[in-house]
C-alpha cells in the first residue's frame, strides 16, 4: 500500500456554494464498514461518449448553481481554476442537481509546474460541506476515494498505483464518479478503479469538484464538467 498523507482541514471560506481548507498534513483513517471491490485494469465508456447530459459546463458561462467566484474558485476561458491554499484544499458544488442515479464525469489539466502529490477529482454524496465523498487522484500516480465526516476525513479506497493517471505538468485527467443509490464506480481515464459502497444523502447530494495543494500552492484547471 502507498503510503499518503492528508490535510487537517479548517474552515476559511463558507460561500454557498465552495469552500476552502488548510492546515497541517496528516493521515486520513480507514473508513469503518466499507466495502470495497479492487478491480483491474479495464475499460470503461469515456464520458464524453454519452449524450443527452443534464450539465454540461465548460465554464465560458458558468451554470448559476456553481455560485459566484471567490478567492479558491474563478471563472475564467480555459475553465472552472481551483486555488487551494498551501497543505490544503477547495471545492465547488453545483446545488441546482443531484447525482443519484447518475454520472458525475470532470475534465481536468494538471498544474503547469511540478505540484508534488497534491489531489484532484470529484466531489459527490454531499450532505454539507463538512461531510461528502471525495474520488481523486494524485500527482505520485494514484487513486483513492475519502469521506469526511463531521471534519474528519476516513479512507474508503486506500490510495492504489494506477497507470491510468497522467502525471506530468499540463496533462489532461478524465475522473469520473457512476452512482446508484448507496453504490459507486470510479474511473479514471476510461479504466475502472473500483466499485464500492457507501451511505449517500437524499438524491445522492449535489455534484462537485475537489482539488488540493501540497506544500506549494497550484492552480487546477477543470475544462468541463458533465453529469447524465
Amino acid at each position: 500500500m502507498i503510503a499518503r498523507l492528508y490535510r487537517l482541514l479548517r474552515l476559511c471560506n463558507t460561500a454557498p456554494a465552495s469552500a476552502e481548507f488548510g492546515g497541517p498534513v496528516i493521515a486520513r483513517m480507514l473508513a469503518a464498514g466499507a466495502v470495497l471491490s479492487f478491480l483491474a485494469a479495464g475499460s470503461a465508456e469515456a464520458c464524453q461518449q454519452h449524450s443527452a447530459a443534464v450539465l454540461d459546463d465548460t465554464f465560458k458561462t458558468p451554470d448559476p448553481g456553481w455560485g459566484p467566484p471567490d478567492q479558491a474558485a474563478s471563472f475564467r476561458t480555459d475553465g472552472l481554476n481551483l486555488k487551494p491554499p498551501i497543505n490544503g484544499s477547495a471545492w465547488r458544488w453545483n446545488q441546482n442537481y443531484t447525482i443519484d442515479g447518475k454520472d458525475l464525469c470532470v475534465t481536468v489539466v494538471n498544474p503547469q509546474a511540478h505540484a508534488g502529490n497534491a489531489d484532484v477529482g470529484v466531489w459527490f454524496w454531499a450532505r454539507d460541506g463538512l461531510n461528502f465523498y471525495t474520488a481523486t487522484i494524485s500527482l505520485d500516480g494514484s487513486a483513492a476515494v475519502d469521506r469526511l465526516v463531521n471534519g474528519v476525513w476516513h479512507v474508503v479506497l486506500p490510495p492504489r498505483p494506477s497507470s491510468a493517471v497522467r502525471t506530468q505538468p499540463g496533462q489532461v485527467n478524465e475522473i469520473e464518479v457512476t452512482t446508484q443509490a448507496n453504490n459507486a464506480t470510479f474511473y479514471v481515464n476510461d479504466t475502472k478503479i473500483a466499485e464500492f459502497h457507501g451511505i449517500a444523502p437524499p438524491q445522492g447530494g449535489s455534484p462537485g469538484v475537489y482539488a488540493e495543494s501540497g506544500e506549494k500552492p497550484v492552480t487546477w484547471v477543470f475544462r468541463r464538467v458533465q453529469l447524465f
